[in-house]
């Protein structure tokens, strides 16, 4: 019987030693540096994708209104809202709201802890109610709520504007790759977070019925 013989072709080495291993370890670092490459060309891609996604939220509060048409000169206003001035949507997990560094749930509990002596109501404010999982595209904004000066005195709208330099907030938001960032109306910029873990007292924007 007659078995074929199969011949098994390698590459041919130039026959000088030297040089042959001169080839190998060149030929080595090129296959490392290529990988390198590749790894580093795949991380900036991610961190591209990261900066054209990039949310930068902004807390903000109104104490006027501009005069318009029909009234000549500024009113007062109480408004906090939060801006996103960055390139991708901003997911809101969580706000917090401080009267003099104690944190509150509710207008209710803003009311009572500033205002509570002062009489009054909320007639004529504007609430949204909640905030949590609210998207905020980039160039928008979220009004939590506002109240401009109303036409008959309130002694609540009074109180409440008199002492908004005691109010401070803190909001948790996320990107749609889900980098999350707490901001702090103190000032600075958004601290990167792992995930946005709600604190024990967290805010919504509306009023709950005492009872």
């Amino acid at each position: 019987m007659e078995h074929e013989s199969h011949h098994h072709h390698h590459p041919h080495g130039t026959g000088v030693r030297w040089l042959d291993v001169t080839l190998a370890v060149a030929a080595a670092i090129v296959s490392l540096v290529s990988l390198w490459l590749g790894l580093h060309s795949a991380h900036s891609m991610e961190k591209l994708v990261a900066a054209n996604s990039y949310p930068y939220l902004e807390l903000m509060r109104s104490t006027s209104t501009m005069p318009s048409e029909e009234k000549k000169s500024f009113r007062r206003m109480v408004s906090y809202e939060m801006q996103n001035n960055g390139v991708g949507p901003a997911r809101i997990e969580w706000v917090q709201f401080f009267f003099k560094g104690q944190p509150v749930a509710d207008l209710s509990a803003l009311g009572q802890a500033c205002c509570a002596g002062a009489g009054g109501n909320f007639n004529g404010m504007n609430m949204r109610g909640g905030v949590d999982d609210s998207l905020v595209r980039p160039g928008g904004s979220l009004v939590m709520f506002s109240w401009p000066e109303p036409d008959e005195s309130n002694p609540r709208f009074d109180a409440l504007h008199r002492q908004m330099k005691d109010i401070t907030y803190s909001a948790c938001y996320c990107s749609v790759f889900d980098e999350c960032y707490v901001r702090k109306a103190s000032g600075g910029k958004p601290q990167p977070v792992e995930q946005c873990t709600a604190p024990g007292v967290t805010f919504q924007p509306r009023t709950v019925q005492q009872g």
